[in-house]
Order: structure tokens, then C-alpha cells, then sequence
């Protein structure tokens, strides 16, 4: 009997730490999920860096990055970027069932838009209808695709500092021969990821800030938010127009 308050107070012990365990497991459980809430926004940033590195890839190998267009010898518009750099991203099988003397959207070429390769999905983007990316790059002046036969000397900015793949906010068929059309006299060409960064309190995602991948010319990729100033997005998107960009403050 002299020892039972003891063990009265030993079982309260007890019962007060299988609660604890218990809440503990109940407030770190997200953490364990944080990579499945990630999912999209992550995956959409590994496969413009995959993208991005088969990029460079064809240009160790040409000497020069690829057209974003592929014309025909009447000058015709024939198919994207994304077509040649098929060998780049182990589809070489594909892009030997292309017919390349013919345009994307010819009777044969028309019937391989429902092979697109994984990787240009991004993030299996909402309702976007098979066939259809993303993963674009700028054409204008002083992008990184503003004509042929471009190389690393043409970015005086900075390879580190000029956007080369870019998520876009408007999906266009994958072997189709339009990109982003930047205009530095026009509004920025719509840009903007289905699914926005997870801001996590304790693993929690909180909520997802909305905004749009990017892997720049050296391969490194980023998340851009919407909020990010525009002149700096401009200035991340030309090659040659001499800015100066902080990354680390863009976040």
C-alpha cells in the first residue's frame, strides 16, 4: 500500500507521454508527406533542368544552341526546337518516325503528337489535352533564341542570368513551331506554372505562391514568383541588355 502513490503517479507519466507521442505524430505527419505536396511544383523544376541539360548537350556537340524554328528550303516553318533535341532526351527512335522535310502538322507528322516525351508534360499540367507543353523557350530580340547559330558568346550578361526554358502560362502542341514571342515594347507573353511553391509552417503547406520555373542557360533552375518586379523578369529574359540581376533576392 506505501507504494501505490508512486505508481498512480509513474502511470500519469505514462498516460501523459503516449499523448504527447501521439500529438507529436499528429503535427509532424506532413512532414513525411512534404515531398508528395511538392510533387508538382518539384517535378516541373526537374524536367526544365532535364530539358535545360539536353539543351547544352546539343550545343557540345553543334557548337551553338538549336533553332527555336526548323524552316524548310522554301522558308516554310516546319517544326519546334523540341523536335531536334529528341536525340538529346533519349527519344531518338522518335525522332527517326519524323518525317523531316515535312511540317508538324502534316498527315504523318500530325499522328507522333501523342507520343510527347514525359518530360515536356512538366507537372502532368491540370486539364492541358494530351499532346500539349509548357515548356517553352523566349524568341525576340535579345533572347536567348532570338535567331540561329547563337552561342555562349552571345551572352554578355551572363549564362547564370539569362533564362534559356521557361514554364509557360498558355500550353501549345509540342512539336509545333511557337514559342513565348517577347516584345521589350509589349507586355510580358503569359507565364505562369499550374502549380504554384508550398510555403510550409512545421511541414505544412500553408499555402502555394503562385509564380513559374525557369532553367536558366548554365542549367540551374528557379522558381520565379508572380510578384517578382517586372523589369527584373525582363531583365532575366535577354542575354545582352547589360542588368544586372540579384538572384537571391528573387524568392
Amino acid at each position: 500500500m506505501t507504494h501505490r502513490p508512486f505508481l498512480i503517479s509513474r502511470n500519469k507519466w505514462i498516460v501523459f507521454g503516449l499523448i504527447l507521442l501521439v500529438l507529436s505524430c499528429c503535427v509532424l505527419l506532413p512532414c513525411t508527406q512534404k515531398v508528395r505536396d511538392d510533387e508538382g511544383w518539384s517535378r516541373s523544376q526537374f524536367s526544365l533542368q532535364l530539358i535545360g541539360g539536353a539543351l547544352l548537350n546539343y550545343y557540345e556537340t553543334n557548337g551553338r544552341l538549336p533553332p527555336a524554328v526548323v524552316y524548310g528550303k522554301d522558308g516554310r516553318a516546319l517544326y519546334s526546337w523540341r523536335v531536334l533535341l529528341l536525340p538529346y532526351v533519349e527519344q531518338a527512335h522518335l525522332y527517326r518516325q519524323f518525317k523531316l522535310d515535312e511540317p508538324w502538322d502534316s498527315p504523318h507528322n500530325k499522328t507522333l503528337l501523342e507520343k510527347m516525351p514525359k518530360c515536356y508534360v512538366l507537372a502532368l499540367a491540370g486539364n492541358d489535352p494530351p499532346g500539349l507543353t509548357r515548356c517553352q523557350v523566349f524568341t525576340g530580340p535579345g533572347t536567348a533564341f532570338e535567331r540561329e547559330n547563337l552561342t555562349w558568346d552571345d551572352f554578355p550578361d551572363g549564362r547564370s542570368q539569362t533564362i534559356l526554358l521557361a514554364e509557360a502560362g498558355e500550353p501549345v502542341p509540342w512539336t509545333k513551331p511557337v514559342d513565348l514571342d517577347y516584345d521589350p515594347d509589349k507586355p510580358l507573353p503569359p507565364l505562369g506554372g499550374v502549380y504554384g511553391k508550398p510555403v510550409h509552417i512545421l511541414c505544412y503547406a500553408v499555402f502555394r505562391k503562385p509564380g513559374f520555373n525557369v532553367c536558366f542557360a548554365d542549367g540551374s533552375g528557379r522558381f520565379i514568383p508572380s510578384k517578382t518586379d517586372e523589369s527584373t523578369i525582363r531583365g532575366l529574359i535577354t542575354r545582352n541588355g547589360g542588368e544586372s540581376v540579384d538572384l537571391s533576392k528573387i524568392d
